[in-house]
């Protein structure tokens, strides 16, 4: 059960197993909607995050750090989920410390950066999951983290916790340039997409936008996304 588990998060990276396919492409179009997204300034951190669990927002942070550093870009995917992570599920990585020892004074970042088989794309998994996450979070040692790997990184990727199950979302989402919110189709009832969109841009956070996942393509188009 453990294997076939494994086997599916690992098929959530379409840039990679179906990098060829329509649905590939969705995310490269998102990438590039978030490089026009701002005329002011270049989105470089970014959160991602939906409404409720289930709704893909995992494996949409996977597969935007993936088409990121596929154009080029230094690219850090970090799993700021220290509820439910899964980050290290879907890319195979060992989670025995992460960005939780560091918040914690355990580890320094060098020591909790995991490197993948692609170049320039790092990946900093959950870590131990502490009692008080969102105190982690909103800390002074938070700050000092995204203010380090973004001096790192070209990009950086936040995967977060649902924002109307707990605030963890929103206490990352004020401190990046942009928040992405995933909405899935025929899961999400619009009062509570549109209560998610107050409680982020009601918390400081610059919502960019929204990922439309999970609408079933035509019956001669296999892709999912």
């Amino acid at each position: 059960m453990k294997g076939k588990r494994k086997k599916a998060e690992r098929a959530n990276l379409i840039t990679i197993e179906r990098n060829n396919t329509q649905a590939a492409e969705q995310f490269r179009s998102i990438r590039s909607n978030i490089n026009f997204a701002s005329v002011d300034r270049q989105l470089r951190s970014l959160v991602i995050t939906s409404s409720s669990a289930g709704d893909g927002k995992t494996s949409t942070a996977a597969n935007l750090a993936i088409v990121f550093n596929q154009g080029g870009k230094r690219v850090l995917l970090v799993d700021a989920d220290m509820r439910k992570p899964k980050v290290h599920l879907i890319f195979r990585q060992a989670n025995l410390f992460g960005l939780s020892n560091y918040l914690i004074g355990q580890k320094e970042i060098d020591e909790i950066i995991n490197g993948t088989y692609r170049t320039d794309f790092d990946i900093i998994t959950s870590g131990i999951l502490p009692p008080n996450p969102a105190e982690l979070l909103g800390s002074k040692q938070m700050m000092k983290f995204i203010t380090t790997v973004m001096d790192r990184y070209d990009v950086v990727i936040f995967d977060t916790p649902p924002v109307l199950v707990v605030t963890d979302a929103t206490l990352i989402a004020n401190q990046c340039d942009g928040t992405l919110l995933v909405v899935r189709a025929k899961k999400n009832e619009v009062k509570e997409v549109k209560k998610a969109k107050e409680q982020l841009c009601f918390a400081g956070a610059n919502l960019i936008g929204a990922v439309f996942n999970g609408k079933k393509q035509p019956k001669n188009n296999t892709d999912y996304y």
